[in-house]
């Protein structure tokens, strides 16, 4: 955290410590000033130190999501499906603009804490990438496979092609944590051999109380 002198108010301050990173932060730094959507971390500007590029954005007073659903905190269905709309929010904004996250996780949804509620917002959008298109018998070259292990597609840690699909089995994945209130390692989310989600070991996890279209989303999401 770091506080604006003259205004008083309170920022996060990306570090960028490394000179051979001076380029993706960059990169970084021009994507965030292109957005604007409330479920969108905010950019607020950048500071030089040293010769070192380093964003600035809003703070964000709930930590992420992650550490939400890990901790004791009551969540009511309709609480958990509103956080899982925020996201939906930002995340079909960002593909809009033609960009894809490709590390969408539990961890870079940060929680804003308000009156009545939480309300959760997109982060960290250090591998997002520009949305590839394939032309018809064009030679499709894959990106490069990145992103968080547990939250990465199929088609993804099998170094296939791949687009903003990606981003939706994230999502799935989110889901998935959100209404189990586990962490997405596979120790405790049921995958498949082939990197998918274990469906029927995952719906005998879920509460009879839980919203019937709010699982069915989950599922869909990561059978994209």
């Amino acid at each position: 955290q770091v506080r604006h002198r003259q205004s008083g108010q309170i920022m996060v301050l990306k570090m960028n410590k490394l000179t051979s990173n001076r380029g993706n932060m960059l990169r970084e730094v021009q994507l965030m000033n292109r957005l604007s959507h409330p479920n969108i971390l905010r950019f607020m500007g950048v500071c030089v130190h040293q010769g070192q590029l380093h964003a600035l954005t809003e703070y964000i007073n709930g930590g992420n999501l992650e550490q939400l659903l890990d901790s004791p905190v009551p969540l009511s269905w309709s609480m958990r499906v509103k956080l899982a709309l925020d996201i939906a929010r930002g995340l079909r904004y960002l593909h809009s603009k033609g960009i894809f996250h490709r590390d969408l996780t539990s961890k870079n949804c940060l929680v804003r804490c308000e009156a009545n509620g939480y309300t959760a917002v997109v982060g960290d959008f250090g591998l997002a990438e520009k949305i590839p298109t394939y032309s018809e018998g064009s030679e499709k070259e894959p990106l490069a496979v990145v992103g968080s292990p547990y939250w990465m597609a199929p088609e993804v840690l099998r170094g296939e092609i791949y687009n903003e699909k990606a981003d939706v089995f994230a999502y799935g994945i989110i889901l998935c944590e959100t209404i189990a209130r586990v962490p997405a390692d596979p120790d405790y989310l049921p995958r498949t051999e082939d990197f998918g989600l274990d469906v029927t070991t995952f719906r005998n996890m879920v509460g009879i109380d839980c919203p019937a279209a709010f699982l069915q989303l989950a599922f869909h999401c990561c059978s994209v």
